[in-house]
């Protein structure tokens, strides 16, 4: 009895003791963005001692003094935290890049990332909104293996960048080489979308990715999934900063004294040495007696201020779901009176009604305001043409002559402007039905509405050629207004039906669809010249006798259905296969309709029995894919869509006769039809292996393909003696050959994380076939059969002629004698390719490339204890740029001279790299030949940005949840090879009418309530 007794005390002694070991720890887990992560596993280690987080992602948990406690919730890093000391435990738990990437967007619908058997790549929230940037377009340069995204202009509202996925795989108009976009699972526009409504994005770069969206899937596809709402508490978050932007290069340009000193050696004797001397001498210098305005330095002068605000909430309940968020953009330029507004609004909403049935309703609206300067592309190039030696203000203030009368910093100045209006409405109505847990129908109705409007005012202004001069002014001969309206509107529907299921070791999968889209828009146009009272700019208040207007109207529609099977055994064994089959308005009847395939084979290594389980490969996929994929559109040279190409369209206006002496309305059909016109196919195989290590720490991925388009829709030239502009025709096959690499590493040291990420692409773009021709009419580029497209054609040089290749002002003999005019030492000396001792247009050849065709990005982060830096470096290779007129030839047509212009020849310099001066507005020296090509490969630096995250203990006293403050840099610095002052960006044949780059320094700040 007595050892019982013992025994009792002894077990009571021990409980006691242990029960006062334990203690209660509460806390609050979240994300990074302040939302409470509802249901998140609290474990305390060792034991199974273990609670989740309620609604609001509050716990409270007992457990033992120095217990330590685990932190888990999927999708997120798993976190170790002890408690000692500790009664109270905030945790913000990050996301697991590995895990968030096992589920990805693909066509009308998600799939495992490892289960993938096409080419995907996705792009997270996160990296997106990185970057401060107020086109979403441009945040995709350098981050995905095979597209490009090339931003060619800095101007406010027009700086998106073009998309290319894989290369360019069809001759025609650019657009025919846009990738597919769907937002939601509708088409649009990725510009316009605010960045921070994007939660990811899917990029889909083989046929077998894409084949479930046929016909429109050709250049690829991407697609945009915006933020929805989650469970939980309503949240919102504050999103907003504040920069300044200046050009990443400017144009270097002499001054006057250096821009006579150049002059003389072009025509001797124009400025004599009594005027240098008055420049040398500095007295007076910049006044209207002695000019020497910097004309970019004037234009550019603005401090092109912007800002950026977004307010958004997120949040609801198992029944109820709502993500909503406005924003609003206002940049300026670095050209006075030049603004871009954009106010935007979108409400994503998800309904739950009983077990069966969910709802998802969303609304998105968007109004932009462009405001530029009057003929802008015009101004910008009478600013790099205009000399040092004329005025752009006189001594008393008002507007210098210019060059007679043409002042472009007036014309800024003047009240021109070019002002575009552009209104956006989309709604999506989203019905889902689930009779069983393997089987849901969703039918979706979007209407997207879009309203253009433009109101360009030309006006003039009052100048003075010196301050003494009487006034003068245009304003009744120049000055006018054109009124533009567009009004487009678009029908979506579709109905999927999704079938799941597994059977053991067997899973299968199935879609089926059907959808409907039909296009209607209508353009109207009108101007007016001779306003006598600029300030009442109405067409009513211009000169009826002026007048002039015009309209159209234009509609098309495609009708589809596909499906998609998907096969997997085991989990290792990988197989998918779609099909489209799409009829387009574009084509006749028995044209219209055609098929698009597609199969894909994935083959999971790892999972093998035999691939050992301590290997440091934990992923290891190898896939296959070949597909068809079809392109419908059309354009004309000026790059409109054309709809009805089949058919023999009559026009009236477009033929007038006078008869008699009077002028009689009259038609005619311009173009010829064709009625057996048919798609556009492009074909894609592709072998590709994924590979996961070191706990899928580091990551590859390479791919390569081949990719052919047939069949391609072409205007191929005809004789003029048919009378009828070419028809468009099935004639021709381009293919690209490239490859895709990409690599990264995460990891976290103690509290540090970090990731590091490389991509590169290189492709060989060939025309194979132009429908039984060598090559189409050339110009400054040329298509032919064995070159890629738009190849730069013109002359090789060989340097320059000396004056030991004249004989008394005649060719020496025996050289090749140009056809273009008279030659004299320091002239281009051109090669004669085909040695019949004559340099005409015979002589040309393929002498560079115009496409990109090697691009690479690099992108790091790394946090630490609430502070973040992350940069982003990108690299493109292959592309070369001719320069001509006022941009590439110095005083061309008596205009200006750049600094790296200056190394011309002279009997004193003749190992100069360009051609002697000359003042011409057409010179045989001037002709596409490879002194004015260069180089135009760069390395960028894209972003760089800095932040950091308040602790909690601040958070609490302000009642935040997160705050974050950041500085960023954009297109900070580039390395390159192109002359001194030009950007590598800077598009082909330029002559001058072009925007800067812009690079952009903000300030910003990130906070959730």
């Amino acid at each position: 009895m007595k050892l019982n007794y013992i025994l009792v005390m002894a077990l009571l002694s021990f409980c006691l003791s242990g029960w006062a070991q334990q203690k209660s720890v509460t806390g609050t887990v979240t994300d990074e963005q302040g939302v409470p992560l509802a249901g998140t596993n609290i474990l305390e280690a060792g034991t199974s001692n273990g609670v989740q987080a309620d609604f609001d992602g509050n716990y409270s948990i007992s457990v033992g003094e120095n217990a330590t406690l685990i932190f888990s919730y999927v999708g997120m890093l798993t976190q170790n935290i002890s408690v000692a000391g500790k009664s109270e435990i905030n945790v913000t738990l990050i996301e697991d890049a590995a895990q968030l990437d096992e589920v990805v967007v693909v066509g009308y619908g998600s799939q495992k990332k490892v289960n993938l058997t096409g080419s995907v790549e996705t792009v997270k929230a996160d990296e997106i909104t990185r970057q401060p940037v107020a086109q979403a377009s441009q945040a995709l340069a350098g981050l995905v293996p095979g597209l490009t995204a090339v931003q060619s202009s800095g101007q406010p509202g027009r700086d998106n960048a073009t998309i290319r996925i894989r290369g360019i795989g069809t001759l025609g108009s650019g657009a025919k080489n846009n990738p597919l976009i769907l937002v939601d699972g509708i088409p649009d526009s990725i510009n316009g979308l605010d960045p921070n409504d994007i939660e990811s994005i899917s990029v889909l770069k083989d046929a077998s990715a894409a084949a479930i969206y046929g016909s429109r899937a050709a250049n690829g596809v991407i697609l945009i999934t915006t933020k929805r709402g989650k469970e939980g508490k309503i949240r919102a978050s504050y999103n907003s900063y504040v920069g300044v932007q200046d050009q990443t290069q400017n144009l270097d340009f002499l001054n006057s004294l250096e821009y006579m000193e150049a002059f003389n050696d072009a025509e001797p004797g124009s400025f004599p040495d009594s005027v240098l001397d008055q420049y040398r001498s500095g007295a007076g210098l910049g006044t209207e007696a002695l000019p020497n305005t910097d004309w970019v330095d004037l234009a550019f002068s603005e401090p092109g201020f912007q800002h950026y605000h977004n307010l958004s909430v997120n949040g609801g309940s198992e029944k109820a779901r709502v993500a909503a968020s406005i924003s609003y953009l206002d940049q300026d330029g670095n050209i006075a009176n030049f603004n871009f507004k954009r106010y935007s609004g979108r409400f994503n909403t998800d309904l739950k009604i009983g077990e069966k049935f969910e709802v998802g309703f969303d609304l998105n609206f968007r109004r932009e305001v462009d405001r530029a300067p009057g003929d802008l592309q015009q101004t910008t190039k009478q600013i790099n043409r205009l000399q040092p030696l004329f005025n752009a203000y006189n001594d008393d203030g008002t507007w210098g002559a210019g060059f007679n009368g043409g002042n472009p910093i007036a014309k800024i100045h003047s009240g021109s402007l070019d002002e575009r209006v552009t209104n956006y409405f989309r709604g999506v109505l989203k019905l889902k039905y689930k009779p069983t847990d393997d089987l849901s129908i969703a039918a979706t109705y979007s209407p997207q509405y879009n309203d253009f409007d433009r109101d360009n005012f030309n006006a003039t202004w009052v100048w003075k050629d010196g301050s003494n001069a009487e006034p003068e002014t245009d304003h009744l001969l120049n000055n006018s207004l054109l009124k533009q309206t567009n009004q487009a509107f678009t029908d979506n529907f579709n109905v999927v039906i999704n079938y799941s299921k597994d059977f053991g070791d067997h899973s299968l999968s199935a879609l089926a669809g059907y959808e409907f889209l039909k296009f209607q828009s209508e353009t109207w146009n009108a101007n007016r010249r001779r306003f006598v009272l600029q300030e009442f700019r109405n067409l009513n208040n211009g000169d009826s006798d002026t007048q002039l207007n015009s309209g159209s109207s234009t509609q098309n529609g495609l009708e589809s259905v596909f499906g998609r099977i998907n096969y997997a055994y085991k989990g290792k064994y990988l197989f998918e296969a779609n099909v489209r089959r799409d009829a387009s308005s574009r084509f006749a009847e028995g044209f219209r309709a055609s098929t698009f395939p597609s199969f894909s084979l994935g083959w999971r290594v790892t999972q093998e029995d035999f691939f050992p389980d301590d290997s440091f490969i934990n992923n290891l996929k190898i896939r296959g894919s070949w597909g068809q994929l079809g392109n419908q559109f059309i354009f004309d040279n000026n790059g409109n869509a054309v709809n009805f190409a089949y058919a023999s369209l009559f026009g009236v206006g477009n033929a007038n006769p006078t008869i008699g002496g009077v002028p009689i309305v009259g038609g005619a059909q311009s173009v010829l039809a064709n009625s057996e016109l048919q798609w556009e196919t492009g074909e894609t195989a592709n072998i590709a292996v994924d590979a996961g290590m070191f706990n899928n720490r580091l990551t590859l991925t390479g791919e390569f393909y081949v990719r052919k388009t047939k069949d391609i829709l072409l205007d191929v030239t005809i004789p003029t003696s048919v009378g009828f502009g070419a028809p468009t025709q099935n004639a021709g096959e381009v293919k690209n050959t490239g490859y895709d690499i990409s690599l990264g590493w995460q990891d976290n040291i103690g509290d540090v994380k970090y990731g590091i990420n490389f991509n590169f692409a290189d492709f060989k773009n060939e025309i194979t076939s132009l429908g039984g021709l060598d090559q189409l009419p050339p110009g400054n580029t040329i298509n032919r059969l064995g070159e890629e497209i738009g190849a730069i054609y013109g002359l090789k040089e060989e340097g320059l002629y000396q004056e030991s290749d004249f004989t008394g002002g005649v060719l020496n003999a025996g050289l090749p004698v140009p056809s273009f005019g008279a030659i004299q030492a320091g002239d281009i000396k051109y090669v004669d390719l085909n040695d019949d001792g004559v340099i005409n247009n015979e002589d040309r050849t393929v002498i560079g490339s115009a496409l990109s065709t090697k691009n690479w990005g690099f992108d790091f982060f790394v946090e630490y204890k609430g502070f973040d830096l992350s940069a982003s470096v990108i690299g493109v290779g292959g592309r070369d740029v001719v320069l001509q007129s006022d941009i590439g030839y110095s005083f061309f047509n008596a205009g200006k001279i750049q600094r790296w212009q200056t190394d011309y020849w002279t009997p004193e310099n003749t190992d100069a790299s360009l051609p002697r001066l000359t003042a011409l507005s057409a010179h045989h020296n001037w002709r596409v030949n490879e002194t004015w090509m260069h180089d135009a490969s760069y390395v960028r630096v894209r972003n760089i940005t800095l932040g950091y995250k308040l602790p909690s203990s601040v958070l609490d006293k302000v009642n935040l949840s997160n705050a974050r403050l950041y500085v960023s840099g954009q297109n900070l610095f580039t390395f390159d090879n192109m002359p001194d002052g030009i950007d590598p960006l800077v598009s082909n044949f330029n002559q001058g009418h072009f925007y800067p780059i812009s690079k952009v320094f903000t300030l910003g700040v990130n906070v959730g309530f």
